[in-house]
């Protein structure tokens, strides 16, 4: 499934790697994606939704912000 990523999918699947978001415990919030991935934030959060979709990622809701982790 991950190989067939492309673009800013692959992007921001590649970033959450480097980040080390990994399990639940390790869930990364957005802002820290952004960063790693250096693309614009609605394009990660449209890339992260595609993820989701493909149950590559997870969403865990936090107290202020939701942070996101792998799951593929």
């Amino acid at each position: 499934m991950v190989e067939e990523l492309s673009g800013n999918m692959k992007k921001v699947y590649d970033a959450m790697v480097k980040k080390g978001a990994t399990s639940e415990g390790k869930a990364k919030g957005m802002e820290d994606i952004v960063r790693e991935a250096k693309i614009p934030k609605g394009v990660v959060a449209n890339s992260i939704n595609e993820l989701i979709k493909k149950k590559l990622v997870k969403r865990k809701a936090g107290e202020k912000t939701a942070k996101y982790y792998l799951i593929g």
